[in-house]
């Protein structure tokens, strides 16, 4: 089973020479990042740190600039703060983030802020993805 390793102690080791270098053993189990999207149910599953790239987008009435500085601008009136990490002009449809800051999570909570649908929010990430600021796989089921 998936859980269970079974190893076999080889002839001329102790058993705590062969202990020792089997405790050594290092394993690569990083995942790969993936986006996954659900078109029929308008679901979007994807790693929290998965970064975007500076990009420049429109679709319909909102127009998104991501870009990361160091510092967030100054908030105007009806700017909302996402964990001071993102700024979201409500009014200005603009979306800052601070270096660091530019993942598919963080843009997409943004863009329901914003009031962008599911179908939306999904059409805008396949187009970031066209655009080549999203490095990860998207896959649609």
């Amino acid at each position: 089973d998936p859980k269970t390793v079974k190893v076999k102690r080889p002839d001329g080791l102790s058993m705590i020479e062969f202990l020792a270098k089997v405790q050594e053993v290092h394993f690569d189990y990083s995942t790969q990042e993936k986006i996954v999207i659900d078109e029929r149910t308008g679901t979007i599953v994807a790693g929290i740190d998965i970064e975007i790239m500076p990009v420049v987008i429109t679709h319909g009435e909102i127009t998104i600039k991501i870009t990361e500085a160091l510092e967030l601008p100054d908030p105007k009136e009806g700017d909302v703060s996402l964990d001071g990490d993102v700024s979201i002009g409500l009014a200005s449809n603009r979306i800052a983030t601070k270096k660091g800051s530019s993942t598919v999570a963080n843009i997409a909570r943004s863009l329901q802020k914003l009031g962008a649908k599911p179908k939306d929010i999904i059409s805008i990430l396949e187009a970031i993805k066209k655009a080549g600021a999203i490095k990860a796989p998207l896959e649609i089921i």
